[in-house]
C-alpha cells in the first residue's frame, strides 16, 4: 500500500482510538462482530486491532488493500479476493 493511503488510514484510525466500533465483513465469508475501545498498530504491513474490553481482534495485510474509502463515520477496505471490509463508529 502506498505511503499517502497509509497515512490517512492512520489519521482516521486516530479518530476511533478508544470508540466502539461494528466490524463487517462482506465478500465470500459475511461477519459482523464489534470492537470496544479500539486499540490499534500496524507492525510489518499488518493492520493490527485489539478490544480492550474483550477477545476480538482484526489483523489485515495492508498490501491486499487495493482500494480505500474514508468517510466521517466508517472506513471501508477493499481487499483482493473480493472482500470489504468495513469500521463504523
Amino acid at each position: 500500500m502506498i505511503q499517502n493511503t497509509n497515512n490517512s488510514l492512520e489519521k482516521k484510525l486516530n479518530e476511533f482510538i478508544g470508540k466502539n466500533i461494528i466490524i463487517t465483513q462482506d465478500g465470500f465469508l459475511k461477519n459482523k462482530y464489534s470492537i470496544h475501545k479500539l486499540k490499534y498498530f500496524i507492525e510489518y504491513e499488518i493492520l493490527n486491532i485489539t478490544d480492550d474490553e474483550s477477545q476480538n481482534y482484526l489483523k489485515i495485510n495492508l498490501n491486499q488493500i487495493y482500494k480505500m474509502k474514508i468517510n466521517e463515520k466508517d472506513i471501508k477496505l477493499y481487499l483482493d479476493n473480493d472482500t470489504i471490509i468495513c469500521l463504523a463508529i
